[in-house]
């Protein structure tokens, strides 16, 4: 019996890796009790192998048709080798070659699923800022949502899944006032957003452009920065850290990086502030005197932060340990007196890559910094202080901005390297100007940039990337949104009062959105305009009639209370109004006024009206008496 219910749960088993077709017959166990029959004699080994074969092969087949309609991601593959059957079912993709592309060959299946250096740019999304360089690009975790901030002082967010082609933002706002945004970055849980901005004090807003808190502004008139209880200088950079999303780390040209807690804000006055920082870090130049930091980061376990100063140098703290003294150091790290724009580190902490102004980037093993740079590559221009470096989803590509030239405005592009030799793996040219930020998403394998002319570019490949940029690409606008013409929600809160500065903006607007139906609205808001405008004129008149329309005897008292002493108490009133008006135009008789009063009563002088009725004042000329003092006491004057 027991041998029996042992090989019943063992084909069991079995049967979940066999076809329908294939399900053993278990019928005869029914007479189990009855007739105990003999067990078959199998193969356990065999039969597993068959069965793990044959879900090997399925498995196959259905990532290869997945590929086929682009429909999945082909990260998911097994990393073993495919049977031959797998091997006749292999088919070559076609896709469209592009001229900046130094390879040619059109990769098949298998290459694009398992090469670590396939990059996904075959298809490309353009997202319109403004007309000033875009120096501030982030994504959230989830690849939902993006951010936009640049030198028009504005913060624009967008949404993958509320977007059609026409890429607009759901909201635009302006958080930090009159500064120019430098930095942005969502927390690990896509709750918060980090706005960094050229004043002293960080922003922290909600995904959905609502205010959160800030940071304190410290007392800048004191000798030491570091004590002060908040920046007092404009900030450069800041970073969340990688597992506590209510932390972040700040760094400003007062030559500190402060840490701050999210947890410790607090309210007053309608305003929630963070009031001091949880901890300072201070970096130091060779001489041991103060150096501005430019550029800030946390590595990917959170257990080390490094900054890049203006003198050139990479300056690294352990979290694990006291945040007084740098962990590791390298003098020399870029040229003396260059600007590091950007330090990033590997997914798996092991390695970072730095930017800077001095037109180079470097490879650093995080170990061993002091060992020098593991690659170096040059002779890539720099003209913007926030040029970003970033690695990809799986580690072995890195991807960073180039700068155009000042004489040709196009050859702004993305480079592509390989993380093992630094090998040029490909370079696009996404926009019309500089690159200044780049993203490579790790979820929806998707490269995000920010360029000088103002726009925010998303390439993609629809074979390998998830979501993102593929869920609004070929969404077309509603006919309610064609038929209201593509300026509505710019033009219709100008057009509230119709005058020649709103009529002005309105066209300006149509000829930055290139919208032909902005001018019928501007005819239909006039001439509601105008009617409301008479509505308003007719009330005006109706309400002033009856304002000054005496009230007559044969009226109910029900209907006018008090009309008659509210009319008595108006007259009085605007006759006292008139007569402080005209004590306001002549200010010297109005104070003249009072003075036989207070001659007669006086109030400060009142005890001496019967001692000394007539007040006796210093005289001055009883100061210019003769001088008696001996001529040798007196003070010589030259």
């Amino acid at each position: 019996m027991g041998q029996d219910w042992v090989t019943f749960v063992v084909r069991l088993r079995c049967w979940e890796f066999r076809p329908k077709n294939e399900i053993p017959n278990f019928g005869y166990l029914k007479k189990m009790e009855g007739n105990k029959p003999k067990a078959k004699e199998f193969d356990f080994l065999k039969i597993f192998e068959e069965a793990h074969a044959l879900a090997k092969e399925r498995n196959y087949s259905r990532n290869i048709d997945a590929l086929m309609t682009g429909c999945s991601s082909l990260g998911s593959q097994d990393d073993t080798k495919v049977t031959e059957d797998g091997d006749e079912q292999k088919k070559a993709i076609d896709a469209d070659t592009d001229a900046d592309h130094p390879s040619e060959d059109v990769p098949d299946v298998e290459e694009v699923g398992r090469s670590p250096h396939h990059l996904p740019i075959c298809d490309e999304l353009t997202l319109c800022h403004g007309n000033k360089p875009l120096t501030a690009l982030a994504v959230d975790p989830a690849g939902a949502r993006i951010a936009t901030g640049g030198l028009d002082f504005d913060v624009r967010l967008w949404d993958f899944g509320g977007m059609d082609t026409s890429c607009r933002p759901f909201k635009t706002i302006r958080p930090c006032e009159e500064h120019q945004i430098k930095h942005l970055e969502f927390s690990p849980s896509g709750e918060y957003l980090l706005a960094i901005s050229g004043s002293a004090q960080a922003q922290v807003i909600t995904r959905d452009g609502e205010p959160v808190c800030f940071t304190n502004k410290g007392f800048q008139y004191i000798t030491d920065p570091a004590s002060a209880k908040g920046h007092t200088h404009g900030l450069h950079w800041g970073c969340w850290h990688p597992l506590d999303s209510s932390k972040f780390l700040t760094c400003s040209q007062d030559c500190t990086l402060r840490i701050w807690d999210v947890n410790d804000a607090e309210t007053l006055l309608n305003e929630t502030k963070i009031p001091t920082h949880k901890s300072v870090l201070r970096p130091r130049n060779a001489q041991g005197r103060k150096v501005t930091p430019t550029t800030c980061s946390y590595s990917k376990d959170g257990q080390h932060i490094t900054t890049g100063c203006q003198d050139g140098s990479i300056q690294m703290w352990d979290t694990r340990k006291p945040l007084v003294n740098t962990s590791q150091v390298i003098r020399t790290a870029h040229a003396p007196n260059s600007t590091i724009t950007c330090i990033a580190w590997s997914w798996d902490a092991r390695q970072l890559a730095s930017r800077c102004t001095d037109d180079s980037l470097k490879l650093w093993d995080a170990r061993a910094l002091t060992k020098g740079p593991v690659l170096i590559e040059r002779d890539l221009p720099v003209l913007f202080e926030q040029t970003e470096v970033a690695f990809s989803a799986n580690d072995h590509v890195i991807l960073t901005g180039v700068s155009a030239p000042r004489g040709d405005a196009k050859a702004g592009s993305i480079h592509f390297y390989r993380r093992d030799n630094f090998k040029l793996i490909d370079r696009v040219h996404p926009g019309h100007g500089s690159v200044i930020r780049v993203l490579w998403h790790h979820r929806i394998n998707q490269v995000f940039c920010a360029s000088s002319d103002g726009t925010a570019n998303v390439l993609y490949d629809p074979r390998c990337s998830h979501n993102g940029a593929l869920m609004c690409a070929n969404r077309q606008p509603s006919s309610s949104r064609r038929r209201l013409g593509a300026g509505e929600a710019f033009i219709k809160p100008y057009l509230l009062m119709y005058n020649e500065d709103s009529v002005r903006v309105a066209r300006k607007n149509k000829k930055l959105l290139n919208a032909p139906q902005i001018e019928a609205q501007i005819a239909m808001a006039a001439a509601n305009a105008v009617t409301q405008s008479e509505r308003q004129a007719a009330s005006q008149a109706e309400n002033e009639k009856s304002r000054l329309r005496v009230p007559k005897l044969e009226e109910k008292l029900g209907n006018r209370v008090g009309s008659l002493h509210q009319y008595m108490v108006q007259q009085i009133v605007l006759q006292r109004n008139e007569a402080e008006e005209r004590a306001e135009k002549d200010i010297r008789g109005a104070i003249l006024r009072h003075a036989d009063k207070a001659k007669a009563e006086p109030f400060w002088t009142k005890a001496y009206l019967k001692t000394q009725p007539n007040p006796v004042f210093h005289d001055p000329e009883d100061d210019m008496k003769k001088d008696d003092t001996p001529v040798w006491k007196k003070q010589k004057l030259a």
